[in-house]
């Protein structure tokens, strides 16, 4: 639940939104609405990233561009899915509406025969007149059972095309929230994964860190080397973040060969070792050359830690180990550097 602020906060937030919404050209629409709550409400970082640039040039967000931030950093599925599952939906309803009409036309039908044959009963029928009455009551019962097996049949087919929607809907949003090349969380991802532990108090209580990780001199590997190479490298160091995490531990992949790890329930020394551990493995790992295949070395990553402080967020926590992981840069890379050491 990333919406955690109380009514008080909620409420200067919103004064706040409608100051701003009404600079600019945009429908005062639910994902306007969101884009500038989550943007003021500091809860979104990379949409303020994105956001921030687009202010200071004073740009004028139309429906587009809002449209845009709010598919790319807010809605957990991407606009072209969220077309494709509308269509889908839409499909199915309509489906089940004819279906459905023609079953109400039936049953009315049969409706109306049955008191047709009912009234005739009431005569006085010869048993000729009595087996066509018959038959006629069993035409009608058939064409009745036919209809509710089609309808019947029609529901079970919505049903799995139900399931199926499910299934796509899960995947749209697992893949909104992961690194294509790692397979890891992108930084939405993260950031979903982060939130709770700051707004449970439970979590917070028993504090956690963070490490922010940068694979050193990585232009230079692609230079060298090649993309595809460089690529090789990122999934060798992300599988290797796999290789050391266990339980509610989250990796994700927020740059291009940089690397965040959130650590609950881990306290400053442990999260200490967690890093030598990914240091160590990553500098011992050998990865090979895709022409040659021969190992190369010289991969190494550098290490920045940081602990939750009470009453903090998580681009501030990003923010301190990024200031750590500049000081194992600077101390000569291939390093593990705490917030606060020199």
């Amino acid at each position: 639940m990333k919406y955690t602020q109380e009514t008080a906060a909620s409420g200067e937030i919103l004064r706040l939104l409608l100051q701003k919404i009404v600079l600019h050209p945009a429908a005062f629409t639910p994902a306007n609405y969101a884009v500038w709550y989550e943007h003021l409400a500091g809860i979104n970082p990379a949409l303020s990233a994105a956001m921030n640039p687009l202010l200071e040039s004073r740009a004028a967000l139309d429906n587009e561009i809002i449209e845009r931030l709010y598919s790319q950093y807010v809605s957990e599925c991407s606009s072209d899915m969220q077309q494709k599952l509308r269509g889908g939906i839409r499909q199915l309803l309509g489906k089940l509406a004819e279906c459905t009409s023609d079953a109400s036309r039936e049953a009315r039908r049969f409706g109306s025969s049955l008191l047709s044959h009912g009234k005739a009963l009431q005569g006085n029928l010869d048993s000729d007149e009595l087996l066509a009455l018959i038959n006629n009551l069993a035409g009608d019962t058939g064409k009745m059972h036919g209809s509710m097996r089609t309808l019947e049949s029609q529901l079970e087919a919505s049903k799995l095309e139900v399931e199926k929607l499910n299934k796509e809907i899960e995947s749209a949003r697992v893949e909104a929230v992961t690194d294509p090349l790692t397979g890891v969380l992108n930084r939405r991802g993260f950031e979903l994964k982060a939130q709770p532990l700051f707004s449970d108090p439970e979590p917070a209580q028993k504090g956690f860190c963070l490490l922010m990780l940068d694979i050193d001199h990585f232009k230079k590997v692609n230079d060298a080397y090649g993309h595809l190479f460089g690529d090789k490298v990122i999934c060798a160091v992300a599988n290797t973040l796999k290789s050391k995490m266990k339980g509610q531990d989250a990796i994700a992949r927020i740059g291009g060969e940089e690397f965040a790890v959130l650590l609950p329930e881990t306290k400053l020394e442990g999260a200490f070792v967690v890093a030598e551990h990914i240091r160590q493995a990553v500098e011992n790992g050998k990865i090979r050359h895709q022409n040659s295949n021969d190992p190369i070395g010289g991969i190494s990553v550098s290490i920045g830690i940081a602990p939750y402080t009470p009453g903090g967020n998580l681009p501030e926590l990003m923010d301190r180990a990024d200031k750590a992981l500049f000081i194992s840069k600077h101390n000569g890379r291939n390093k593990t550097s705490i917030f606060g050491s020199r």
